[in-house]
This record gives C-alpha cells, sequence and structure tokens, in this order.
C-alpha cells in the first residue's frame, strides 16, 4: 500500500492572497489605492493566471479589494458587508438569537452614546435632531420608523469618533430589521408605548446633543432595558410561531 500524502490546505492561491495581504500592510496602503496587476504578479510569483485570480476573488469576496472590470483591484474601504454576512448566516443557522445579538448592540450602543455626547460635532448634532423628527413623525408607520430609528443611531454611532461603532452596529440593524418590525406591529394599536418609545428617543438626543455623556448613556440603557428589549421579544415570539 502506497503512502498517502496529506492534504495541503495552504493552496497556491491562498500563499498568493497572504502575499497580497503581506504587502498592502507592508506597503501600507489605504483605501483606493492600487495592488499589483495580474501580469506583475505572474511575473514576481511565477504563478498561473488562474491562480492569481483565484486569489483576487476571495480577497474581493472577504471586502478588501474592489474588483472592476478591465482595471487594477483596488484596496477597499472597510464597511459591514462582510459582518453583514456571517452574522446573517449565524442568525439563519441558529447559532445565535435575536436576543444575543440585541445584547452585543445594547452594550455598543451605550458607549456609542457617551462617546457621541463628548466627541460630536454641531453638524452630528443638527444631523441627529433632524432624524429624531423623521423618527417621531414615524412612530406609527413600523417601516419607514425602522429606517428612521437605524439612521439614528448610526449617526450617533459615528459621532463617537470611532469607525468601529458604525461599522459593528450597520451589521447588527439588518439582522434586527424582521423582528424590530415584527414587535412595532404587535403593538401598533397601543399608542402609549408607541410614543414611550419616541420618548426615550428624544432623551438620548437631547442629552448626546447637551455633551451630557453620563446622561446619553443612562437614557441609552433605559431605551434598551425597556421599550427595545419587549420589541425584540415579540419579534422573536412571532418568528418562532412562524
Amino acid at each position: 500500500m502506497g503512502i498517502q500524502m496529506p492534504i495541503q490546505s495552504n493552496t497556491l492561491s491562498s500563499q498568493v492572497k497572504h502575499y497580497i495581504l503581506d504587502m498592502i500592510a507592508q506597503q501600507q496602503l489605504t483605501p483606493g489605492m492600487a495592488v499589483p496587476s495580474e501580469i506583475k504578479l505572474i511575473e514576481e510569483l511565477g504563478v498561473s493566471r488562474g491562480v492569481i485570480r483565484e486569489a483576487y476573488r476571495s480577497l474581493s469576496a472577504l471586502g478588501i479589494l474592489e474588483i472592476k472590470s478591465g482595471k487594477v483591484p483596488r484596496v477597499k474601504a472597510f464597511d459591514s458587508s462582510v459582518l453583514q454576512l456571517i452574522f446573517g448566516f449565524s442568525l439563519a443557522s441558529s447559532q445565535v438569537s435575536v436576543s444575543q445579538i440585541l445584547s452585543v448592540r445594547r452594550w455598543l450602543e451605550i458607549g456609542s452614546a457617551g462617546m457621541a455626547a463628548a466627541n460630536g460635532t454641531e453638524e452630528d448634532f443638527l444631523l441627529l435632531k433632524a432624524e429624531m423628527e423623521q423618527l417621531a413623525a414615524t412612530i406609527f408607520r413600523p417601516g419607514e420608523f425602522i429606517q428612521h430609528d437605524i439612521n439614528f443611531h448610526l449617526i450617533i454611532a459615528r459621532a463617537s469618533g470611532n469607525p468601529l461603532f458604525g461599522i459593528l452596529l450597520q451589521s447588527l440593524y439588518e439582522q434586527l430589521r424582521l423582528s424590530v418590525h415584527a414587535g412595532l406591529e404587535a403593538q401598533s394599536e397601543t399608542h402609549e408605548k408607541l410614543n414611550h418609545i419616541v420618548a426615550l428617543h428624544q432623551t438620548i438626543c437631547d442629552c448626546v446633543c447637551a455633551r451630557d455623556g453620563a446622561g446619553a448613556m443612562k437614557a441609552m440603557t433605559n431605551h434598551f432595558d425597556t421599550a427595545v428589549n419587549s420589541l425584540i421579544e415579540k419579534g422573536e415570539q412571532i418568528q418562532l410561531a412562524e
């Protein structure tokens, strides 16, 4: 019987992929800057065009490179798209629950509210106030309200000065959208509760714009410990019933 050789997991395309990643780091390439063309990498590494293209496709799928037909691949700005896929798959395959996603979002939101109060600009505050008006105006229209709610919280995340808050929260929001929508519809006839949700957001807005970090964090905590928890729980019950 012949000796069986172990399968090599580190394929040529994988090696090329790591070569490109190392090069991006060493040369400190920033979003929009080009990486070597296929021809240049073929000459440097002595591998086939197919191997190079496979490595490029892998890096594109990871959100690292932006590839357009007929153009040299470029470093892509970091966004939430890949994380959205990961969180979406984890939720769809029952590896995480809506309440677990909400728990992570809760801590991110509380932290971003405090930082937004400290680091936000007057422009950020004007955007937040304008979104607050839209949020209040659409509270009885769940589909519209949810989008304004997401915008409201993303403005706070961006105002924090830490881009990771916005990227992480955006990737989590997409997984919560359906459950929050279901929860809102379940309470659509309870005007008092819906108006309370608006009041909670208004307090967050007022504290952030007043640069009251402690107040903003407390208001965000109240937001999650009351209205949002109730909405998500109802949303999960509806999903399970389906």
